[in-house]
């Protein structure tokens, strides 16, 4: 009965711990820093407004939403960081990853908050992408 109790009380705790990408979890100075990342690594492939391009899906709008929802901050992050870019997969830093991601949520009208987004584990796990209202 304890165990039971137990595991309730830390589901609701994760529960509350989440956080959705419409709770600001990224700041304007994060997404400004990641456009100039965006703009050397990642235009070549995903195009100069991240729309896309022949071998890159578009990181904004309705097949980033579709693609996207219900997975983490963290599942982004971390694509990011294993392969991208493809011609330098694993070349980017932790603090470039976050502020590339700060650039999707940007694009896709989530807003800024007053922090920059953490780039450790558990705190891009917890933040739920979800569609916009």
């Amino acid at each position: 009965m304890v165990r039971a109790q137990f595991l309730l009380l830390s589901a609701c705790l994760l529960c509350l711990a989440a956080t959705s990408v419409r709770d600001g979890v990224y700041s304007k100075a994060q997404a400004a820093r990641g456009k100039v990342s965006y703009g050397q690594d990642c235009a070549k492939c995903h195009g100069a407004n991240l729309e896309g391009g022949e071998s890159a899906p578009p990181l904004f709008g309705p097949e980033f939403q579709t693609k996207w929802t219900g997975r983490t901050a963290g599942d982004l992050f971390n694509l990011i960081l294993k392969t991208m870019p493809t011609d330098d997969p694993g070349s980017l830093s932790r603090r470039q990853c976050a502020d590339l991601v700060a650039v999707v949520l940007e694009s896709n009208d989530y807003p800024a908050g007053p922090k920059d987004l953490d780039s450790g584990a558990d705190a891009l796990a917890a933040i739920h992408i979800e569609p916009k209202k």
